[in-house]
């Protein structure tokens, strides 16, 4: 893969986690950011490991972020094959959706469906659990997925920590979960995902 150099864009990236832990420490909104996760790059996989060097999990509402665990070593990557009888090619699952799983199991389940990255072309995808069901049961039949990036670290720095939040939330979730708004409590009339509320005073989204 010929991609451009991601040095600056991980440093926006940085420079945003820092802002995001400080108004979370400030303001309580109730996300989850964690350290950086000590993990070595990978040439096969270039920006990868580099994004996930940078936090060890993100999580708000809608959505929880960690690193693969086919990352985590060169070991771990080594032992990764891809299914033959995968349709998709194995992808990664860099994320998932938190909105089907119930606040009170979220710390014994890891989400709900993945956010994939396809480790051919590096893409960062969406989708739905019943496309890729029917895309094995008919592999030479169509599926319709939506590309969410180029690659890792664009989808970090946009989608995730930049304006191009609410999209993904309305991509993945929906737009009326993108839209909901808290109707009582202090917060009322503003949006009920408090992932999109940190990122909105943080002015990297709307």
């Amino acid at each position: 893969m010929n991609s451009p150099d991601a040095t600056p864009a991980l440093a926006e990236i940085r420079d945003k986690l820092a802002l995001l832990t400080r108004l979370e420490a400030e303001h309580g909104f109730g996300v989850v950011i964690e350290g950086p996760a000590p993990l070595e790059p990978l040439p096969d996989l270039p920006g990868v490991a580099e994004v996930y060097r940078l936090f060890g999990r993100v999580e708000g509402d809608n959505f929880r972020f960690t690193p693969p665990e086919q990352i985590t070593s060169p070991a771990a990557w080594r032992a990764y094959t891809v299914d033959p009888d995968d349709p998709m090619g194995s992808p990664l699952t860099i994320g998932r959706e938190l909105r089907s799983v119930p606040p009170g199991l979220r710390g014994e389940i890891k989400g709900g469906a993945p956010i994939y990255l396809d480790t051919e072309d590096l893409e960062v995808y969406w989708m739905e659990p019943d496309a890729y069901i029917f895309q094995y049961e008919h592999p030479d039949e169509d599926v319709e997925y939506t590309v969410l990036a180029p690659d890792i670290v664009t989808f970090f720095n946009e989608r995730v920590f930049g304006p191009g939040y609410p999209d993904l939330v309305a991509t993945v979730l929906g737009p009326g979960v993108r839209d909901r708004r808290l109707r009582k409590g202090r917060h009322a009339g503003e949006y009920a995902d408090n992932w999109r509320r940190l990122l909105i005073t943080a002015g990297l989204s709307s």
